[in-house]
């Protein structure tokens, strides 16, 4: 047998972005738990995508052995892949895979939430994406689950039973994947258009909100080697020198990545001192109005200014604090998506919040 082809390749685009999305979920859920002694509901989300992820990349490790993925056909021995072998570790990946995106995405619409824009039509539609989201979850798994009848006839063709058309299933998942994508993308980018905040930090901030993208591209480019092979003529196979298999992975691992935004650019801002956008210099102390204001305009009393972004203050956002302490009982003033900008976003009363 020849060389093993884009075997290695497969290999690496498997195991790298998964090391790479552990650290980053690592060091974003180690601050947390230092900064607030718990967890909050977008982190254990992101928690269980990885595990699911953990999960996946074993699990595509092995499709890929089995399939004799990357391998030229002419260099594979005959009779050496097991169809249904491969098939049930198709299975199983895609069981893996299909919550991992909607998990992700649904942290990803609560941290936008935790922002508390004014704005009405950015709540309806986060909360509509955090429904459509738990619903495909749902759909797409059960769905693949029960896509024959017997369950065992998916990987087992000479078990009787039927199953149903692959097509639609597939260009409904990914078209539905695509469809959430964009749409988790372009919220973030237009919450933070009418924000205050200087030109250079905005720019960086809709950049790390619209890590999203990749994760888009990813699953066009997965939609566009789906067509090719769903559209094979009969009797005609998929040449495995490729690195499809793979793909499932990297889009995934982008997908909790493109999450934890705040996080890298946390990480990024430690090592290339551009991507610090804000000060640890103490903030001007405001006046609290008794009424409550607008979040997003500084023409209302009680607010905090910093040169990155302004969020009004409220008397049930702080409590009885000195400079530098804690701010109150609200445990979003550390949450992942207020780090996005270095002192930034905050809710103490006397000091900006910092993200060292």
């Amino acid at each position: 047998m020849a060389g093993s082809g884009l075997q290695p390749l497969n290999f690496f685009l498997i195991l790298f972005p998964f090391l790479l999305s552990l650290a980053v979920v690592t060091v974003r859920m180690t601050k947390k738990i230092i900064q607030t002694h718990s967890l909050a509901i977008e982190d254990w989300l992101i928690v269980i995508a990885e595990v699911l992820l953990a999960a996946l990349t074993a699990g595509v490790w092995k499709i890929v052995l089995v399939s004799y993925s990357g391998y030229h056909a002419a260099d594979i021995p005959k009779g050496a892949v097991d169809i249904k072998e491969v098939l049930l570790w198709r299975f199983i990946n895609n069981v893996m895979y299909n919550p991992i995106l909607g998990l992700v995405k649904i942290s990803f619409c609560i941290t936008l939430l935790k922002l508390r824009s004014p704005k009405m039509w950015a709540k309806i539609s986060l909360w509509f994406l955090i429904g459509v989201n738990a619903a495909f979850i749902i759909a797409a798994t059960v769905g693949h689950i029960f896509s024959c009848n017997p369950i065992e006839k998916a990987w087992d063709k000479t078990v009787p039973g039927k199953c149903i058309e692959r097509k639609p299933y597939i260009y409904g998942v990914i078209g539905t994947t695509i469809g959430t994508d964009v749409l988790v993308t372009l919220i973030p980018a237009a919450l933070l258009h009418d924000f205050h905040m200087s030109r250079r930090s905005k720019i960086s901030v809709i950049i790390f909100l619209s890590l999203p993208l990749a994760v888009t591209a990813i699953a066009i480019y997965r939609l566009q080697n789906f067509v090719v092979v769903l559209n094979l003529p009969p009797g005609q196979v998929e040449n495995p020198y490729n690195v499809r298999n793979s793909l499932s992975n990297i889009e995934s691992n982008l997908g909790v990545l493109a999450a934890c935004g705040p996080t890298i650019k946390w990480i990024l801002g430690r090592i290339f001192p551009c991507f610090e956008t804000g000060s640890t210099r103490p903030s001007k102390q405001y006046n609290y109005a008794t009424s409550k204001p607008s979040r997003l305009h500084p023409s209302n009393h009680g607010y905090q200014k910093s040169e990155d972004i302004e969020l009004t203050m409220t008397p049930k956002d702080y409590g009885h604090t000195t400079a530098y302490g804690k701010a109150g009982r609200d445990d979003d003033a550390r949450s992942d998506e207020q780090v996005i900008i270095k002192g930034g976003v905050h809710k103490t009363v006397t000091v900006e919040w910092s993200t060292r």
